[in-house]
């Protein structure tokens, strides 16, 4: 036995007849359906103090928060639980084909309050559970049927597009940030830019904007209705390619960047293309790209407002050129002087037209006297050895 509740008999009123016989009609219900257990939906009523209490309980095991004290959530998941049960209840009831007995399941099917639902266990044990079924309030006008319109409240699926506010393409994986009725969500889109809620309330008021946008300046607001059309419009985001190479449009790989942008700073390497990739920038993000110097200065500073509609940026490092050493000055030519040589006979008398061969240097040359029997070798170093032989 597992006690959800014990409440006094006041303000409500049994349809059934007198509250003591309420075990009866509980023991009724369970006879109705006696190869089923759609009745454990029902706490089982325990009647004290002559009736004017009655404890209520469970068929399953574990604690029971009433629907009150329920998060939204458990709120949600209580809702579709009933949903299902009494469905299944009504389903079993329509097999009797039997007006008595769907007369008297519908008056079964009534309670004061919602706090006469409760979620009992835990995990993907959980029950709903009623209590104080087949009573109303026992007050001018009240109403009846709260737990049949509490049931039929409709969920639907809400599917939104995203897409970017600059050209309304499709954005896919975008983070975005929902309220449901004050309830916070999340969702991200998926390859084709879709996202989809499930069991939202018919008519439930939702928001939406950017995850990245803080200021929630792309806030946008939605009614809940079926086969309804949303389209989400967020910040245009996309991959900053950069490509690092020289004056002379040589790609440079390996080489070691840091970026600033966003209030954060990352460091990357250039692959084997020179490329370098950011992921997931919003359209008009500042990026600084820049090396650390010896002193700790920013070298090679590059900076960029990202686009996503430019396909690549550049970093284009400058060009150290090795001077090539100047050679050494040219030896100062040797100094050199003319030779002349006279040629003479025995007589002392001038011979001219005489052959002179000379040797200097590994080298032989032929001379010969004018008329005045000389001849001339020019342009002989200083210092050289000279061999003449004259003959006439």
């Amino acid at each position: 036995m597992n006690i959800v509740s014990t409440k006094e008999i006041s303000d409500i009123r049994y349809l059934l007849g007198s509250s003591v016989t309420a075990p009866n009609m509980y023991r009724q219900i369970r006879a109705t359906f006696p190869d089923s257990n759609v009745y454990m939906i029902f706490a089982e009523p325990i009647v004290l103090e002559d009736g004017r209490k009655i404890a209520w309980s469970s068929s399953y095991p574990g604690g029971a928060v009433c629907y009150s004290r329920l998060s939204d959530e458990d709120k949600s998941e209580a809702q579709d639980i009933l949903s299902r049960d009494m469905n299944a209840l009504v389903n079993a009831v329509k097999k009797f084909n039997d007006n008595s007995i769907v007369e008297f399941m519908n008056n079964c099917m009534e309670i004061p309050t919602l706090d006469d639902v409760y979620l009992v266990g835990a995990g993907p044990d959980r029950h709903a559970v009623i209590t104080e079924w087949g009573f109303v309030p026992d007050t001018p006008g009240a109403e009846k049927g709260l737990l049949i319109k509490f049931l039929n409240i409709r969920k639907i699926p809400m599917k939104f597009n995203v897409v970017y506010n600059d050209d309304l393409t499709p954005a896919p994986f975008e983070d975005v940030l929902f309220e449901v009725d004050g309830k916070p969500m999340s969702g991200k889109s998926d390859a084709e830019g879709v996202i989809t809620l499930e069991k939202i309330k018919e008519n439930a008021f939702v928001k939406a904007w950017d995850a990245q946008d803080n200021e929630k300046k792309t806030l946008q607001t939605y009614n809940c209705y079926p086969d309804g059309k949303y389209t989400i419009k967020v910040i245009p985001k996309g991959d900053m390619k950069v490509q690092v190479i020289d004056q002379d449009g040589n790609i440079q790989s390996n080489v070691t960047f840091l970026f600033t942008y966003n209030e954060q700073t990352i460091q990357a390497v250039s692959n084997a293309d020179g490329l370098i990739t950011i992921e997931r920038l919003k359209n008009g993000t500042k990026v600084e790209a820049f090396q650390n110097g010896e002193t700790g200065t920013r070298e090679n500073l590059n900076t960029f407002i990202f686009d996503r509609k430019t396909p690549l940026y550049k970093i284009v490092l400058p060009v150290i050129k090795v001077a090539e050493p100047t050679p050494p000055p040219p030896p100062p030519p040797p100094q050199t002087h003319n030779m002349r040589f006279k040629v003479v006979d025995e007589k002392n008398n001038v011979v001219k037209s005489a052959e002179i061969t000379v040797k200097y240097n590994g080298k032989t040359e032929t001379l010969w006297t004018d008329a005045e029997g000389y001849a001339e070798l020019k342009d002989v170093p200083l210092g050289t050895q000279v061999e003449a032989k004259a003959k006439k």
